[in-house]
């Protein structure tokens, strides 16, 4: 049987999203790392909670974006106008309800976290100008997610690059005018991520427009009236919120646990986080073109263009699990050091260093295989993953942190993700079901 997928295929749609996938927690880093330099903890710590809860609300719909990269793919894969025009603007009407929602509840999220969270006086006062400024960038974070997962099912692969390393570099520069310039503080953070959020949302509009061969036509906006293709899309959807809903909770117990020991300890594990999300992203980037290439596969029921995907997607992870975790190793202190000049959390969180390799490569089978899965529209075995893994990690860290403190909680959060990615290992031949 002659290969309909080669390597170069492959990392030419992949490479690509990993590059532009992973500029996203450079922000969180950047943002760090300057709060990270202000003359009080602080900072930091008011930031990387800031950061946690609007990646708990943005995470909890981020089912937009992947979602409407599997419904593009398989539109790619059905060679179809109108579910190339349905799967882009079906998900725009679902992201701008749920973002007038959420600004409509933000004080009684906010007042429901610092109650959750308690942190110090001083971080909370922090935090709030910090979060009162960035919750109006909630539409533009959400339209973001749709056009973007669109961009990248439809393989549209300069302007997701593009669109994705662009508005980041233009946050990443005015954090800094901002800040370092122009001495705003940490309301100058929060006002770079609002304009770059609303500079990506243009950007993204704009590639559509140019790049989408989108057709209008009466009858495609005429099916827009229509609940029942919604709800439709929303069980595949409510399958990854609720995995969503599971992955935050892993996050908060994490985090609260971190606050607990205090909040040196936070600010550390902080540190310790956005480097490892780099990894992670890069990992989800690949994950991406396992998604869009196993979509494809399922919009023509395509068995061997499916099992292609899978053999050379954790191919090419391996090669690059062993080359990033030799190079983070080598350079775990000198990135330490560009995250924080603190003397007390830079040398805390070197002593927790070895997760900077340990986690990701727990974690990276799973994060791969979460984009096979979501490219065939097979969410319920990520759903009942995630339960198992919740239970798991509640469990297990109310044993190991009693005894090991710190040493516990990154424990604990790295055997979660490796039993995830042993649960979707076991799972896969109810994927390729779907093909019969």
């Amino acid at each position: 049987m002659v290969s309909q997928l080669t390597y170069k295929e492959y990392l030419m749609v992949t490479i690509p999203f990993m590059l532009s996938t992973v500029t996203q927690p450079l922000l969180g880093v950047v943002n760090t790392a300057i709060m990270g330099h202000m003359s009080e903890v602080f900072y930091i710590a008011a930031v990387s909670l800031g950061v946690i809860l609007f990646n708990n609300i943005y995470w909890l719909f981020g089912f937009l974006r992947v979602s409407t990269t599997s419904f593009s793919a398989q539109a790619l894969g059905k060679n179809s106008d109108e579910s190339k025009f349905l799967s882009l603007f079906r998900p725009l009407v679902i992201a701008f309800i749920i973002s007038v929602v959420f600004i409509c509840i933000y004080p009684f999220i906010f007042a429901y976290y610092v109650e959750m969270m308690q942190p110090e006086a001083s971080v909370i006062s922090l935090m709030k100008k910090y979060c009162d400024i960035v919750i109006w960038g909630a539409p533009f974070v959400l339209f973001n997610y749709v056009t973007l997962g669109w961009l990248m099912g439809q393989m549209i692969i300069r302007y997701t690059m593009f669109m994705q390393i662009s508005m980041n570099v233009v946050n990443i520069i005015l954090s800094f005018v901002f800040v370092f310039i122009l001495h705003m503080d940490i309301e100058g953070v929060a006002y770079s991520s609002l304009i770059a959020q609303v500079y990506g949302c243009i950007i993204g509009f704009m590639a559509i427009y140019f790049r989408g061969n989108l057709n209008f036509s009466k009858q495609y906006v005429e099916q827009l009236k229509s609940i029942k293709p919604f709800l439709s899309m929303m069980k595949v959807n409510t399958d990854l919120m609720l995995r969503t809903i599971c992955l935050l909770t892993i996050n908060n117990l994490f985090a609260m646990a971190g606050t607990s020991l205090g909040t040196t300890t936070l600010a550390a594990n902080a540190v310790i986080l956005e480097i490892i999300f780099i990894l992670v992203y890069f990992i989800d980037g690949m994950a991406n073109g396992v998604s869009v290439f196993s979509g494809k596969a399922f919009g023509k029921k395509d068995k061997q263009l499916l099992n292609e995907t899978l053999q050379i997607g954790l191919r090419c992870l391996a090669v690059f699990m062993v080359v990033s975790s030799i190079v983070v190793y080598l350079m775990k202190s000198y990135l330490i050091g560009l995250m924080t000049n603190l003397p007390e959390i830079s040398m805390y969180a070197d002593e927790y260093s070895m997760f900077l390799v340990i986690h990701p490569i727990c974690a990276c089978v799973g994060l791969l295989l979460y984009g096979m899965y979501t490219g065939v529209g097979h969410t319920s075995s990520v759903r009942n993953m995630m339960f198992i893994a919740v239970i798991f990690f509640f469990i297990c860290q109310n044993i190991l942190v009693e005894y090991f403190a710190n040493y516990g909680i990154w424990a604990t959060y790295s055997l979660t993700y490796l039993l995830e990615s042993i649960i979707l290992i076991l799972f896969l031949p109810q994927i390729k079901l779907k093909f019969e």
